[in-house]
Formats: C-alpha cells, sequence, structure tokens
C-alpha cells in the first residue's frame, strides 16, 4: 500500500493540519508508504470551511497534482479528511472525490470533523443528500476520533469503520510548578477565540465565580467584530480577563504551567477531538470542559463535564475544582495511556493494514 494524503499541514496551525503533519511524517517509520498533495486553501483560522471563489482555482489545481502524483509515485489508496456540516467545504469535497476518487483503487476517510451526519439528515436538500452518498459514500475504510463519533462516519455507509484517537508528541517539561497558596485561580481557554468555542462562556463563569479567579484567553480570533467584543469585555473587567494573544511553542507552555485549569465550554458544531485537552492531560492541567461531541470519551474521570450553555453548572464546576483538585498526575496517566503520537501513529497503522 501506497497512501496519497490528500489534506493540508500547516499553515494555518489548527488540530486537524497538525495530525495531518503527523502522519505524513510518522507513518512510514511504521511501514506505511505515505505522499502527500498538500490541500492548502485555508489562509488562517477565519478562512477554515469558509467559502471563497479564489478557493476553486486552487482545488482544480490540486486535483490535478493529486492524479498526477497517483501515477508518479504508485500510489493506490486516497487519504481524505471529510468536511464537516458545512455546505461550502462540502461542494469543495464533492469536485475533489468527482476528479481524484476514480483514479486510485481505494478510499479512507479520516473524520477530524463532526457534524456532517447531523446536517445531511436535517438540513441537506434531497439532491445533496443523493450526490453526498453518491460521491462519498462507500468508502474502504473512515476512522473516527472516538466511539461518540462513530456515527458521523456511519451516515456515508463505509466498508469499515475503525476508532483511532489522536495522538500528540510529549511536550511536557516534568512536573507541574508549585503554585502559591494566595495565587488567583487561574483558568485558561486555549483555541480559536469564537463565541462557539466557548470563549465568552468561560469568560462568564470565571466572572460569575467571584474573585480569586482569573481567565488567561489564547488563541485567534475568527473575526474582528469578536476581537473588539472581548477587547471591550477585558477591558471592563481588568483583573478578573486578559488576552495573551496566539501562542506557540515556550510561550503555550508557559500557560500551561501557570494556569489552573483548561476551560473549554466549547459547542462548536464541527468539534471532534480537540487537541487543546491531550496537550494539558500531558501537562497534567485539569479540564473542564462540554459534553459535545467526542470530549466525553477523550477525558479521565476526574474532569469537570457540563452541559452545552449551562453557565450554572459551569461556574459551579470551577469553584469545585479549586476546592477539591484531582490527585497530582492523573490527567497526565490519561495522556499517557491512550494519547501519545507513538500510540495514535501505531493504531492508524494497524488500520490502514486491514484495507
Amino acid at each position: 500500500m501506497k497512501l496519497l494524503v490528500l489534506a493540508q499541514t500547516p499553515p494555518p496551525v489548527h488540530g486537524q493540519s497538525l495530525m495531518v503533519r503527523s502522519l505524513v511524517e510518522g507513518l512510514p517509520a511504521h511501514g506505511i508508504g505515505v505522499h502527500h498533495v498538500n490541500l492548502g486553501l485555508s489562509r488562517d483560522a477565519a478562512d477554515i470551511g469558509r467559502w471563497r471563489w479564489g478557493k476553486i482555482a486552487a482545488v482544480l489545481d490540486t486535483c490535478l497534482h493529486t492524479v498526477i502524483a497517483r501515477f508518479q509515485h504508485g500510489c493506490d489508496t486516497l487519504y481524505y479528511v471529510p468536511a464537516p456540516g458545512k455546505r461550502g467545504a462540502l461542494y469543495r469535497d464533492w469536485v475533489v472525490l468527482l476528479l481524484c476518487r476514480p483514479f486510485l483503487k481505494k478510499l479512507v476517510f479520516h473524520w477530524h470533523a463532526a457534524g456532517l451526519g447531523e446536517w445531511l439528515a436535517t438540513r441537506a436538500t434531497a439532491p445533496e443528500r443523493w450526490l453526498t452518498r453518491r460521491l462519498l459514500g462507500h468508502a474502504d475504510l473512515s476512522l473516527v476520533l472516538s466511539e461518540s463519533l462513530h456515527r458521523e462516519a456511519a451516515a456515508l455507509a463505509p466498508k469499515n469503520i475503525v476508532v483511532v484517537p489522536n495522538g500528540i508528541a510529549d511536550a511536557a517539561s516534568g512536573e507541574r510548578p508549585v503554585r502559591r497558596p494566595d495565587a488567583p485561580f487561574q483558568v485558561l481557554f486555549l483555541g480559536l477565540c469564537s463565541e462557539e468555542k466557548g470563549l465568552f462562556g468561560a469568560a462568564e463563569a470565571v466572572l460569575a465565580a467571584g474573585p480569586g479567579f482569573t481567565l488567561v484567553a489564547a488563541g485567534a480570533f475568527p473575526e474582528a467584530a469578536t476581537r473588539e467584543r472581548f477587547g471591550a469585555l477585558c477591558a471592563k473587567h481588568p483583573a478578573a480577563l486578559s488576552y495573551a494573544g496566539p501562542v506557540h511553542g515556550a510561550g503555550k507552555m508557559k500557560l500551561f504551567g501557570e494556569s489552573s485549569c483548561l476551560c473549554l465550554p466549547t459547542r462548536y458544531p464541527a468539534e471532534g477531538q480537540p487537541l487543546v485537552l491531550l496537550e494539558a492531560m500531558a501537562h497534567d492541567l485539569p479540564v473542564i470542559a462540554t459534553r459535545w461531541r467526542g470530549i466525553p470519551d477523550t477525558l479521565p474521570l476526574e474532569a469537570g463535564l457540563v452541559e452545552p450553555g449551562d453557565l450554572a453548572a459551569l461556574t459551579q464546576a470551577l469553584l469545585q475544582l479549586r476546592e477539591n483538585p484531582p490527585a497530582a498526575g492523573a490527567f497526565r496517566r490519561h495522556y499517557l495511556a491512550h494519547f501519545t503520537e507513538e500510540k495514535h501513529l501505531a493504531a492508524l497503522a494497524a488500520a490502514l493494514r486491514t484495507l
């Protein structure tokens, strides 16, 4: 088998592109040949999944390179990451699969984003459902991130579905620093700074929790209006709320070390298995998140889980975590047992060998 990977690697930096890079760089060591064609359609975080005329030419050019690479490099299996429940991204998939799928013997879907199955059932028109099932249906293998995301793949009737959780390299530097007893309970929000990802829910919960709680938000904003809205909120509550900007490398590690917990009250429609949860667990940072998509399957019992949109429950979870923190090492042990990069690549290679 030789895999033709038609998917985007960074930039921009987000969970899906990082996992594709891990696959491209790591699978050859597990005996799986790989040739990568970069589907570089998104310019930044705000551009991901959005319609733009310039993407049409980019898609057609990428499809041409894919077909050429199939013959030049002897690839027989197409690896592709399907769209979530977004019409423009789905239409892109129609074009890609129409032009590329006939030239390769087998098709592998990796469901990093969720929501398409629900969208097809509740919002798509009859022609959209028919065409999607015609062009994307009956893949030879569908990879899902958790058991709860199984139905996303099942909606398109693949021949086989295998659960392969994400995994990341261990960037933790060792034991967490000891915090002063009088230090504020610093809540970290890390990721796309949007309403649906839970930025404003986290801010409201921190403010409701009262004195002694602070929030540091880090990441990119999807649009200027959201950045201005959060900036105004920070200006109104400067002692409790702050924005650290997009962070990477040492800056991100510093935030993990300084924070008391990660808070991700997401209800993002395309959410799968956020890598920020794995990063937090690797640093043994307690997590409070929502019962949403693949998140409950990802976290240990020690995590605080609340229903999406339940501000009172989110606030209470923060208060309870401050009063009753989990035992040291609980979250890191869960990461080491399930979500290392090596475990991910080994499971991924084993799933691909079933073809």
